[in-house]
């Protein structure tokens, strides 16, 4: 029987898969007191790379915090984990953003 040899490969392991989501802050249409977050990218963006810099989720302001939890536990996000989201600035734009970066 001739000896097996394998072939141990030097590559570096792949990060896992992260993407961005921005979300523009609107009023609810049913609901004039209440404000929702509409994403603004439905799939995100894939990143490769370091990311851009962005603080701790947990730097935004509550109301904001309890939106994001609500939107990131629908069954879509399953497995997605929130590394890090704050303010977007979009110049072409009027309105608040929020950018949103997940890692699977």
């Amino acid at each position: 029987m001739p000896p097996t040899t394998t072939t141990a490969t030097n590559s570096p392991p792949q990060p896992p898969p992260r993407r961005l989501l921005i979300f523009q802050e609107a009023r609810n249409p049913q609901n004039a007191s209440e404000l929702v977050y509409l994403p603004v990218n439905k799939q995100g963006l894939p990143i490769t790379g370091p990311g851009p810099e962005l603080p701790s989720i947990l730097e935004l302001p509550l109301r904001i915090l309890k939106a994001f939890t609500e939107i990131f536990n629908m069954p879509k996000y399953s497995g997605w984990a929130i590394l890090a989201a704050g303010p977007y600035h979009d110049t072409s734009e009027e309105g608040k953003y929020y950018a949103v970066m997940l890692e699977q």
